[in-house]
C-alpha cells in the first residue's frame, strides 16, 4: 500500500512539475485565446464612457464570426449629421471591434497596407496606426491584432480621440 501511494505521489508530482515549466501568463494566454470574443474586450459602460455615449442610450449589439470575429454596436438614439450629394442624413453612432488572435508583426503590417492615410500612433499596444478615412485604429497587443472603428460625430478629430481612448481601454483589459 505504501509503494502504491509513493508511486501515485511521484506520478502526480511529475505531471504537475512538467506543467509548471510554462509561465502563468503562457497558460492564461492560451486559455484566453481559445475563448476570447471581441465583445469581451471591453464592457458596455467602458464603451459608452470612451465614446461619450449617454449611459441610458439603448445599445444594439451583434456578434458575427466571419473570417475573424467582429462585434458590432449601434446607438440609434445617438445620431450625427452626414452630408452627401447635397442631402443631410442622420447616421446612428456606431462601433465595431475585430479581433485576430495569435497575430504577429507581419499580420499587423499586412493589415495596415490598406490605410492610404495611415498615421502611426504611440502608446497603444506594441504598435498602432490610425486611418482617418476609415475612422479606425489598428493595433497589436499581446499577440492580438485588433481593429477598432467608431463614428459618433461628424467631427473627425473627436472620432479619432474617442476611438483612441477606447483602444487604450482595450489594451488595459487584455
Amino acid at each position: 500500500m505504501k509503494k502504491l501511494l509513493i508511486l501515485l505521489l511521484i506520478f502526480t508530482c511529475t505531471i504537475a512539475c512538467g506543467n509548471s515549466e510554462k509561465t502563468a501568463s503562457e497558460q492564461t494566454e492560451h486559455t484566453i485565446d481559445t475563448n476570447l470574443s471581441p465583445c469581451d474586450l471591453v464592457t458596455e459602460p467602458e464603451i459608452k464612457s470612451a465614446l461619450s455615449i449617454p449611459a441610458d442610450a439603448e445599445t444594439s449589439m451583434n456578434e458575427k464570426d466571419t473570417t475573424y470575429p467582429i462585434c458590432l454596436y449601434k446607438w440609434k438614439s445617438v445620431t450625427w449629421p452626414f452630408e452627401r450629394y447635397g442631402h443631410t442624413i442622420d447616421y446612428a453612432a456606431e462601433l465595431s471591434i475585430v479581433l485576430v488572435n495569435n497575430a504577429s508583426k507581419s499580420n499587423y503590417e499586412a493589415s495596415i497596407k490598406v490605410y492610404k492615410d495611415g498615421i502611426k500612433e504611440n502608446g497603444i499596444g506594441e504598435m498602432s496606426t490610425w486611418s482617418e478615412k476609415k475612422t479606425q485604429i489598428t493595433f497589436l497587443s499581446k499577440g492580438k491584432l485588433i481593429h477598432v472603428h467608431s463614428r459618433t460625430t461628424a467631427d473627425a478629430a473627436s472620432n479619432k480621440a474617442k476611438t483612441i481612448n477606447l483602444a487604450k481601454q482595450i489594451v488595459k483589459n487584455i
